[in-house]
């Protein structure tokens, strides 16, 4: 009996020296709140994209960074949905990759390497990041290399190439009037409008009247 007491003893005591002490924990239910919404809003803006829904997935992940402004790469999420929405406008290649018109190709090519470090598969798991990344290497091979950006600034909209580059459209010209006058003191004027066109096409003829009482 002596000998079974003293080995259940020294178990017991072995036992002890074995398990740690609980540690507190520091919980805070309102920033894990703050967390689960902001990984609910992400997953969401994802199933908008993958519906092409673009404004919809920005506004989604803006909202996930509102609910946890440390989310782990959230910022490169808006860059990737941002590009995406630019090829879908039809921007130019110059707001695909986020830089002013005037940018040189040593601007355009450092912006590309940013971009392209921003949406790696490494530090951007959207599912947005292969196609953006695939957009700014296509506007990048277009405005970096001279012959081909020249090309590229003639066929853009005249507002993007000057003022001057306007065509003036022909205003319609009175052609002929005639006035005439009553006995009941009436007064009416008819005027002939043509309307030119461009060179083949029919010239588009009005008429108008004016009447006025004297």
């Amino acid at each position: 009996m002596t000998c079974a007491s003293k080995f259940v003893g020294s178990r017991m005591a072995s036992r002890r020296t074995k398990v740690p002490r609980k540690q507190k924990l520091c919980y805070d239910p309102l920033f894990n709140l703050a967390n689960m919404a902001a990984l609910k809003a992400r997953d969401t803006a994802e199933e908008y994209f993958k519906l092409q829904n673009f404004d919809f997935a920005i506004k989604q992940v803006m909202v996930a960074k509102e609910f946890d402004p440390n989310f782990l790469g959230i910022n490169h999420y808006i860059l990737a949905y941002q590009i995406h929405k630019a090829v879908s406008d039809k921007k130019t290649l110059y707001d695909v990759l986020g830089i002013p018109k005037t940018s040189d190709c040593a601007s355009i090519n450092k912006q590309y390497k940013k971009l392209a470090l921003d949406l790696h598969p490494d530090k951007n798991s959207s599912v947005a990041a292969g196609g953006a990344f695939k957009h700014i290497k296509a506007a990048c091979d277009v405005l970096s290399d001279p012959a081909t950006k020249k090309a590229y600034h003639k066929s853009l909209s005249p507002p993007f190439r000057g003022a001057s580059s306007f065509k003036t459209r022909k205003r319609a010209a009175p052609q002929a009037s005639t006035s005439t006058r009553d006995d009941g003191g009436v007064f009416k004027k008819t005027m002939n409008i043509i309307r030119k066109k461009n060179q083949g096409q029919n010239a588009c003829f009005m008429r108008a009247s004016v009447c006025r009482v004297a």
